[in-house]
């Protein structure tokens, strides 16, 4: 018999890809699966949905519970799952069938603690691959993986992507309140890890929704808080690679800069944030220079920095070729 792997799910309002997710899991070549769906107080018909699919398969166990957001849900079942190792998958997102067999097979030939996998993005009725290099299989250690997160092209903090060995999360779930809630989880589990090890092939694909958290027009500063952090902890313990940090800790900012623009936010304090974060992006420019960035991500920060009232009109264009078909 294989490792038992607890596959959780937190679920509410996702009643149209409730069944598409479900059954990518419960369809997995690699069968010893503890399926816990947790329904989160969802007010529509994702309760029933699950109980149904309960009743066809054994490996699956449904909590019901009282809304309290997605972390408290996840954090619901790492408190009852029995497996020994740990994965997530998104309401409305789903995975391939051979998802968790590259993943575990990765990290039984590495001996490592973490296996990754690449993802696509799915618009609409459009699947297509994000800004990842293909073909990438990589063995690291705990230093070089806060090299490549911090890195455009590898992976990213989302807990999706990822199978964890259960030991990982001793002591650790996930902040609630909070909607990056995966940043300073992800961050302390690379810290933990001794081999971690990333396989580019998509094997995830995440769902682009208006309405997903990813895309709310709620604003807070969760991940560029969580980034300062790590930054500050990567220059105390993995200082050879404090550039990337210093990257990955612009980039978060970016990210809430940019959606300031595509809500035109002009309240005073999101004011003095773009101004701190172009006055950061020209603090750091030239320490970036050795670093592997791609000519648009330089672009960006060259534009933000000293060209700001340029990079505005294009970025907004450039979101909406990008999300084209999302609904």
């Amino acid at each position: 018999m294989e490792p038992l792997i607890s596959v959780i799910v937190a679920v509410y309002n996702t009643e149209e890809y409730l069944d598409q997710c479900i059954e990518s899991i419960v369809t997995q070549t690699y069968r010893n699966l503890e399926i816990w769906l947790v329904d989160d107080g969802s007010p529509d018909r994702c309760p029933e949905i699950c109980d149904a699919w309960a009743k066809d398969d054994p490996r699956i166990r449904v909590i019901h519970k009282e809304n309290g957001g997605a972390s408290s849900a996840l954090n619901v079942a790492l408190d009852r799952a029995t497996g020994d190792y740990f994965a997530f998958v998104d309401c409305d997102d789903w995975i391939e069938r051979d998802t968790y067999e590259l993943l575990f097979n990765n990290l039984r030939k590495e001996n490592a603690e973490l296996s990754i996998c690449g993802e696509f993005y799915v618009y609409g009725n459009s699947i297509r691959q994000p800004e990842k290099k293909e073909n990438v299989y990589l063995v690291m250690d705990s230093e070089q993986a806060f090299q490549y997160i911090n890195s455009i092209g590898y992976f990213g903090v989302g807990s999706w992507d990822k199978l964890y060995a259960r030991h990982l999360f001793d002591q650790l779930r996930f902040p609630t309140g909070r909607i990056s809630a995966d940043y300073l989880v992800t961050y302390t589990i690379l810290d933990r890890a001794r081999t971690i090890v990333y396989d580019s092939t998509p094997k995830y694909y995440y769902r682009q929704r208006a309405g997903s958290l990813t895309h709310s027009k709620d604003i807070e500063l969760y991940s560029v808080q969580s980034s300062e952090k790590m930054l500050e902890f990567v220059r105390k313990k993995y200082p050879a690679v404090k550039s990337y940090a210093v990257a990955g800790y612009l980039f978060a900012r970016l990210g809430v800069y940019d959606l300031l623009l595509r809500l035109g936010n002009r309240d005073l304090k999101w004011k003095t944030f773009r101004k701190e974060t172009r006055q950061l992006v020209r603090t750091h420019y030239s320490e970036l220079t050795a670093i592997e960035l791609t000519f648009a991500r330089r672009l960006q920060l060259f534009l933000v920095g000293w060209f700001s009232a340029v990079y505005a009109p294009l970025f907004k264009l450039f979101y909406r070729w990008k999300h084209r078909g999302v609904r």
